[in-house]
């Protein structure tokens, strides 16, 4: 399974999600007035001007919204990494939020499908990819 190596942004907004990441949890943010999900994270609330955001674990499955197979690299050097998949997931419990994540390709993922998150090594720290759910 390909996967794309990067660094997390130095961005002190994002930098929960990717220390939750590295805790093998999901934590996305949430505006501290009305209660709505804030995703790409920014300085305040969606739609309450200057609203704190409180960070909060989710849950790491969800259902695969849509998908697509990257065959040629983006990132410096990024050559290795190719190909990959990359998709759209929409978490249980998270209204309003499409996750970019990554999705295995062994086996592949088909849109709609369900899956969970698995928090793969990848150099010096994790990556998010999802995975088919296993049914219980």
């Amino acid at each position: 399974m390909g996967l794309p190596h990067f660094d997390p942004p130095d961005d002190d907004i994002a930098a929960p999600f990717w220390a939750g990441i590295e805790d093998e949890r999901i934590v996305l943010p949430r505006c501290g007035d009305c209660g709505r999900w804030v995703w790409y994270p920014d300085d305040a609330g969606a739609g309450c001007h200057d609203a704190p955001l409180r960070w909060e674990t989710v849950a790491t499955t969800g259902t695969v919204h849509t998908a697509t197979r990257v065959e040629r690299a983006f990132l410096p050097g990024g050559q290795a990494d190719v190909p990959y998949t990359v998709g759209f997931v929409e978490l249980d419990g998270v209204e309003g939020v499409r996750l970019v994540a990554n999705l295995t390709d062994n086996p592949p993922v088909a849109i709609g499908s369900r899956v969970q998150a698995s928090f793969v090594p990848l150099g010096s720290r994790r990556h998010l990819v999802f995975v088919p759910s296993v049914s219980r």
